[in-house]
């Protein structure tokens, strides 16, 4: 099972949900920037059949610091702070948004670009092993990325970068897949190309 990172606290949309990554204290192994990093795979259990989760990758990252812009004298430096109100820290966060791709049940693909049951509040997020990755994008007549036309659409400054990411890793994953992924790659390398000429007009 891959490295849990934390647990949904929020949801933006049917395919949108905030996880709260697990800090300092909180679980016995913590996880690190590279394991919530921008593009990581992950997997959020939905439903009540076992062996059924919705599968997803990191879309964006927020901090959350409640002391930014209160700048009055501290009573207590930081390391007191930690032994008699431990509390006070938890209130920094680190938040992601995980942008749903599919839905998985019993081991076999059941959806693409979206996910027939919500995540729980509390539901614990973790990232994917690649043997995971690899079975999501194996279809009836081979390597099937269906998620693909969704991500393209999506009205976000991060798109682009997001589905290359994606593409990326998939490279890494699926070797086999190696000369669709380039196709898509350049196709998507050419789009970027043409928005950029058509936004200096």
């Amino acid at each position: 099972m891959g490295k849990t990172i934390g647990k949904i606290i929020s949801s933006a949309s049917q395919i949108e949900y905030i996880c709260q990554v697990y800090g300092k204290g909180e679980v016995a192994n913590p996880p690190t920037p590279e394991d919530y990093r921008f593009g990581a795979w992950v997997k959020v259990p939905v439903g009540s059949l076992p062996d059924t989760y919705a599968v997803g990758v990191i879309s964006d990252t927020q901090l959350h610091n409640p002391d930014y812009g209160v700048f009055g004298p501290r009573l207590s430096t930081p390391e007191q702070l930690e032994v008699f109100s431990p509390d006070y820290l938890n209130e920094t966060a680190v938040l992601v948004r995980v942008l749903v791709l599919g839905q998985v049940s019993g081991g076999k693909k059941t959806a693409v670009g979206f996910c027939y049951v919500h995540p729980e509040i509390g539901a614990l997020v973790s990232r994917m092993e690649n043997k995971e990755i690899a079975a999501f994008h194996r279809g009836e007549d081979g390597f099937d990325i269906g998620y693909y036309s969704l991500m393209l659409s999506m009205r976000s400054p991060l798109a682009q970068a997001l589905l290359m990411s994606v593409l990326d890793d998939l490279a890494d994953v699926i070797p086999d897949a190696g000369p669709i992924l380039n196709a898509l790659r350049a196709n998507l390398a050419w789009q970027s190309q043409i928005r950029m000429a058509a936004g200096e007009r």
